[in-house]
């Protein structure tokens, strides 16, 4: 299946193949995919949804993938956070806040995905990260110290 996620324009690159039906849409690694126009509004039909989709997702990098890749820092759509990067080997995540770079330690991958996934960053982190994990601020020293902080 030929499937790429470009995260710079958030966009999902889906090669298309004609279902073995005439007029039935096209399909793609089992999924099928349908556009049709009813009382004048366009419709996207995907079948199997649920298999389907999923088989089709797996395809596609993960988003832990993604945001370890080349630098890793990922721009993230938030008031209050400008982007984030995650290292899952040492569970070490980096935020940039508008107000400076805080380091994170011991997140659990699932978390980091959580806050990709989340619809309020902000909030997400004030429930799930702030003050539930060891961290630093980047240029000055807090909570935990350097033996809290390995690596820097």
């Amino acid at each position: 299946m030929d499937v790429a996620y470009d995260p710079k324009t958030d966009t999902l690159r889906l090669r298309l193949e004609p279902a073995e039906e005439p007029g039935s849409g096209w399909r793609a690694g089992g999924v099928s995919f349908r556009l049709e126009e009813i009382d004048g509004e366009r419709y996207l039909f995907v079948r199997p949804f649920r298999e389907g989709w999923r088989r089709l997702l797996a395809a596609v990098p993960t988003l832990r993938a993604l945001a370890t890749e080349a630098g890793g820092w990922v721009d993230v759509s938030s008031s209050m956070i400008r982007a984030v990067r995650y290292d899952p080997e040492r569970r070490v995540l980096e935020v940039a806040f508008n107000k400076g770079v805080y380091v994170y330690y011991e997140v659990p991958p699932e978390v980091f995905e959580g806050l990709l996934q989340a619809d309020s960053k902000g909030r997400y982190m004030r429930d799930r990260i702030i003050d539930s994990y060891p961290w630093i601020r980047k240029d000055e020293r807090r909570r935990g110290g350097p033996a809290m902080a390995p690596g820097l």
